[in-house]
């Protein structure tokens, strides 16, 4: 178990230092893209600029998920800071979700108010926005995956299909004239960008309201339990987790047998051996 322990905090640490470098790529190139934006006086830039700055904010909140996780548990915090990370994937989804909004909302509006675009600066501004994002992904493929990491990934590939969006119609508005292709290419990849926010908000929030991790099966530990014994009645079984790795279950029965250390022992080795719960997560009461 120490061993697992030990992985575990080797894990984090990788994905603290990859984070670190993600969010710092991204926040550098959203500075630089204002500031363009500034100078040029492109609007357009500006704001992808500002788009790109909060998704550098939600690295930088994910950083700081990866970091309270590790934080020891307390008296007072009995479970430690581990449900910060869920907590961190819940903003970072609702992100997800908002912003496309109000990126639906400016695109429907330059549908039916077309405004001048300058196909040359976003050729350039959006190819090296791809290249920015393309490394920052590259450098969270190497993470340990969890529904953190997958929240931050889901924000990077946002941001590159975006960066794709913007140099397909530029391509387009530089040599065709299609300008229409600058609000079709937000659309769908708002649309896109939901469809994952979502995804991730219902999975964290799950974690949040302590429901029943994706996997796992009240109904199946029920099963397990009276095969141990069939004398016992099952009066409450719950299953939960503060992290997407941490799975714990509290099992409420009532016995007519004299020896309950005994059968508790049963219980708790019966479902660590079929079910992927650690014995020590395991918690049965039994009257």
């Amino acid at each position: 178990m120490s061993s697992n322990n030990e992985q575990f905090e080797i894990n984090r640490n990788k994905n603290k230092k990859l984070f670190i470098w993600a969010a710092s790529l991204t926040l550098f190139f959203a500075l630089v893209e204002i500031l363009y934006g500034f100078i040029s006086g492109s609007l357009m830039m500006m704001g992808d600029g500002v788009h790109m700055g909060s998704d550098a904010f939600s690295l930088i909140l994910s950083l700081i998920a990866t970091i309270m996780a590790t934080k020891a548990v307390t008296k007072n915090k009995t479970f430690g800071y581990k449900r910060f990370e869920p907590i961190a994937a819940f903003i970072n989804g609702l992100t997800l979700v908002i912003i496309p909004i109000f990126i639906i909302a400016e695109a429907t509006s330059r549908m039916f108010n077309p405004i001048d675009i300058i196909p040359n600066q976003m050729l350039v501004v959006g190819m090296i926005g791809l290249v920015v994002n393309l490394i920052v992904g590259y450098i969270l493929s190497k993470a340990n995956t969890n529904l953190n990491v997958k929240s931050a990934m889901l924000h990077v590939l946002a941001d590159l299909f975006t960066s794709v969006s913007v140099v397909i119609a530029a391509l387009g508005i530089k040599y065709f004239g299609l300008t229409w292709l600058d609000p079709i290419g937000s659309l769908v990849t708002s649309i896109i960008i939901i469809a994952g926010g979502v995804k991730i908000t219902k999975a964290s929030f799950n974690i949040l309201m302590e429901g029943t991790p994706k996997g796992y099966s009240v109904d199946a530990i029920e099963k397990l339990i009276n095969n141990v014994e069939k004398s016992l009645t099952i009066k409450d079984i719950k299953v939960w987790c503060t992290n997407e790795s941490e799975i714990f279950t509290l099992i409420h029965v009532n016995s007519v047998t004299e020896n309950d250390n005994k059968l508790s022992n049963n219980i708790r080795e019966k479902i660590a051996k079929n079910i992927n719960i650690p014995s020590k997560n395991i918690f049965v009461n039994i009257n």
